[in-house]
């Protein structure tokens, strides 16, 4: 398989988590506490995805028998009726690819497939190679995030996607969670974060559209003035990483220093030590040229004539 070259744009990509059988049903392994809740409009959000043509991306939980749960019971277990997804989360055109630590996808796996499942041994979907891959390669205006769990996997999800410089929207009405007081946790959160919290309503009938896409001008705006501050800070010279100017900045300041000491102070003027005055300078030439050298007798002008 090729590794994806282009970068394919669109408004939106779904990312659908776990809403799988041992989690969405009351039989299942782990199911969630508000699952009936959150069932009708997980459905509804796939309807609307598969009407209106919207790529989706999904993560299926997969366990190994003897695997270490973390303390949870043993769920979505490899080929397991409870690892299976629901129906109506699976489209027609889709397409899986298995966490087998490498980086190859399929050039535009979106123009073929409407939905990409990646599968996942960690709670953070990114952790499969092929999913931060396709995260990078493609270009999305949000990323909207449902599904379960609220407090573990898709906080890892939203997270993941803030620190890739991707803007992330969840829908709290259709994310499933264990504890009630730790799934709104967790909400509150993603959304100091950054990400925007909707409900299934503004999502589907697009009132909240307007309101996703000021946000995220908001936020690109300033991470394009982030990226200028940092790079005017990097050309000017504004450090060398250790908390020292370089020998450029240096410079400068010293050419700065001095121009402000010779514009406005008063320049100073020369002083210098005048050398201490020789005996022989007040005598004359005569008397100079022939002063006796140490040791030997002197003898008086006239005897000299």
């Amino acid at each position: 398989m090729s590794v994806v070259k282009r970068r394919n744009s669109f408004e939106r990509v779904l990312v659908d988590m776990n809403t799988q059988c041992d989690f969405l049903l009351p039989t299942g392994a782990l199911p969630a506490a508000n699952r009936s809740d959150v069932l009708p409009n997980i459905r509804r959000i796939m309807n609307w995805g598969r009407i209106s043509g919207v790529p989706i991306i999904s993560s299926l939980e997969a366990h190994r028998h003897g695997e270490s749960q973390r303390g949870l019971p043993l769920h979505c277990v490899d080929r397991s009726s409870g690892q299976k997804k629901l129906p109506f989360t699976m489209m027609p055109r889709r397409m899986m690819l298995f966490g087998d630590n490498t980086l190859d996808l399929p050039i535009d796996p979106f123009r073929k497939f409407q939905q990409v499942i990646f599968t996942k041994r960690d709670r953070d979907f990114l952790s499969n190679p092929k999913a931060d891959r396709l995260i990078q390669s493609i270009r999305a205006d949000h990323y909207v995030v449902f599904g379960v769990i609220a407090e573990y996997c898709i906080k890892a999800a939203v997270l993941g996607l803030i620190a890739r410089r991707q803007f992330a929207v969840v829908v709290s009405d259709a994310c499933g969670y264990w504890s009630a007081n730790e799934g709104e946790l967790s909400l509150r959160q993603m959304e100091a974060k950054g990400a925007v919290l909707i409900t299934t309503e503004e999502l589907v009938t697009g009132s909240a559209d307007e309101r996703i896409k000021e946000l995220a001008a908001a936020r690109c705006m300033s991470s394009y003035e982030d990226h200028e501050d940092a790079a005017h800070a990097e050309a000017n010279g504004n450090g060398n990483g250790n908390g020292n100017g370089n020998g450029h900045s240096r410079r400068n300041g010293e050419e700065h220093h001095d121009k402000i000491n010779t514009e406005g102070a008063t320049p100073r003027t020369s002083r210098t030590t005048p050398e201490p005055e020789h005996d022989s300078d007040h005598l004359p030439i005569e008397v100079i040229r022939h002063r006796p050298k140490p040791g030997r007798p002197s003898r008086s002008p006239s005897e000299l004539a």
